[in-house]
């Protein structure tokens, strides 16, 4: 028994000093590594990215307001509503169109007393020639106040050439017949006599004002479509009263669509018009630049209750794209690339007393060698000295 006791305690032994021995030979470089620990320095590609979640969005919206409190007379659409420019969403209960009718009811009365005092030219004529100025200069200052939206909405690419042409033109078109409406009825008051001449313009300008702020109003009472789109909120029913400050409508356009990220401030100032920016949806990969970074950082609080100061920035999508307003997708900014270069695996490089290091492997030995980086992603970085083309190095899991 004391014999095999010793042979079993003598086998032990040997194990232990075996096993000393290979961890030291590990640590001292003197064991060959597994090819599955180890990678190989080569050329390539690099790039400096930043990735976030992105939210598809609509580059136009009308959202549409109520100043105090109203009733809806009729409603015509609801959410989900594709409309056309210059349709009626809903109309709010009034009585404008009597106070107008009263006001033509007052100038009827003007053109009578008038009549027999202006010899030599028709009052009725005169009257209506007036109206006709008042209703073009009306529509020619909405289609200016048009024009500068549309002019804003073209210099951003946001409205088409045609579109941008048919508002200038709208523009032109009115001023030549305000221009010839003016000439028409300086001629038809030739020979009228200037006092009365004013008598009656006082008169008669002080009624189409008020026609005008009806006219206001009845375009205040309803909601059109200033473009073609789709419903995407509504917040009433026919014959309910809307709430102040609350949303009533809103139409967004689904067809001129963009992508928009929000990126740490730190992270925004690396950031610039043209880059890439990169779209994944589903495997689905689009290849876009940025259009916009925006010059003002804003505050908000990330999932686990941090206040970050974050940048929009975004990118626009092509005309026929089918994605749906609100949808999510990753986005990859490429911040920096560089081709040709000396890269590594990440996990094979580590840092001591602020310089960086990886392991080289030739034969069965290992050599701690200290090298200098450029760029850095979450997969490679970039080698600027240190190391050369097909060295194998030790990764460190």
């Amino acid at each position: 028994m004391k014999i095999k006791y010793k042979k079993k305690y003598v086998v032990l032994s040997l194990l232990l000093v075996l096993s000393i021995a290979v961890i030291y030979s590990l640590f001292a470089g003197g064991q060959e590594v597994g090819a599955d620990k180890t990678t190989t320095v080569k050329s390539g590609v690099i790039q400096s990215t930043l990735e976030e979640t992105g939210t598809v969005y609509s580059k136009r919206v009308n959202t549409f307001y109520s100043d105090f409190s109203q009733k809806v007379k009729a409603l015509n659409v609801s959410v989900g509503d594709k409309v056309e420019k210059g349709d009626i969403i809903l109309t709010y209960d009034n009585n404008y169109d009597l106070e107008i009718e009263r006001a033509n009811k007052q100038i009827e009365a003007v053109t009578a007393t008038y009549n027999e005092t202006i010899k030599g030219a028709d009052f009725k004529e005169i009257s209506n020639m007036k109206l006709n100025i008042s209703t073009i200069e009306g529509s020619l200052n909405l289609a200016r106040n048009n024009f500068e939206k549309i002019k804003d909405l073209y210099e951003n690419n946001a409205v088409s050439q045609v579109e941008y042409d048919e508002a200038k033109n709208n523009v032109t078109t009115l001023e030549n017949q305000l221009q010839e409406a003016n000439n028409n009825y300086d001629l038809l008051l030739r020979g009228v006599s200037s006092n009365v001449k004013k008598q009656y313009e006082s008169q008669i300008e002080e009624i189409m004002v008020q026609i005008k702020i009806l006219e206001k109003n009845i375009e205040q009472s309803s909601i059109k479509a200033e473009f073609d789109g789709i419903i995407t909120e509504l917040n009433v029913h026919q014959g309910g009263m809307t709430q102040p400050g609350v949303v009533v409508v809103e139409i967004q356009d689904e067809k001129n669509l963009g992508v928009y990220v929000e990126v740490l401030a730190e992270d925004a100032i690396k950031t610039s018009k043209d880059m890439p920016f990169i779209i994944d949806l589903n495997g689905d990969v689009k290849e876009l630049t940025i259009n916009r970074v925006y010059p003002k950082a804003t505050s908000s609080v990330s999932e686990l209750g941090v206040e970050q100061k974050r940048v929009r920035i975004e990118a626009d999508l092509e005309a026929e794209n089918k994605m749906k307003i609100g949808t999510e997708v990753d986005v990859v900014i490429v911040l920096e690339e560089k081709d040709n270069v000396l890269i590594v695996d990440r996990d094979a490089v580590y840092e001591k007393s602020y310089k960086e290091y990886v392991t080289v492997i030739t034969g069965d030995k290992q050599t701690e060698t200290e090298i200098t980086t450029g760029l850095k992603n979450d997969d490679f970085i970039e080698i600027i000295s240190g190391l050369k083309e097909n060295d194998v190095v030790l990764l460190n899991y």
